[in-house]
């Protein structure tokens, strides 16, 4: 079942630790202070540490950019595809934002 907008937006807000009442500054600073702690490169290891920059990145991009997570999401509450690889999750997501690079 999709969660609506403020039930995402909520979710969005805890992941990053931010207020409601957050403004832009606040929820990119909340933003690159996670993403640097949970970043792959930083824990290649980390399975979990992939996930969460996942959700992480969901979250920011779901409060900043108003892109509603896909039916998959981590956000959302589906939290991938059980069976598939965090490091695969990671390069599909690599790929998808900077395919264009390349």
């Amino acid at each position: 079942m999709p969660l609506n907008s403020d039930t995402l937006e909520k979710r969005a807000r805890q992941v990053l630790g931010v207020a409601s009442d957050a403004d832009t500054r606040t929820i990119k600073r909340a933003y690159h202070r996670l993403v640097r702690q949970y970043h792959p490169d930083c824990r290649p290891d980390d399975s979990r540490a992939i996930a969460k920059f996942l959700l992480i990145t969901e979250a920011y991009e779901y409060l900043l950019h108003h892109k509603i997570p896909e039916r998959n999401s981590h956000l959302a509450g589906a939290g991938g595809e059980e069976s598939e690889d965090p490091q695969e999750q990671y390069a599909r997501w690599w790929q998808e934002h900077f395919r264009e690079f390349f």
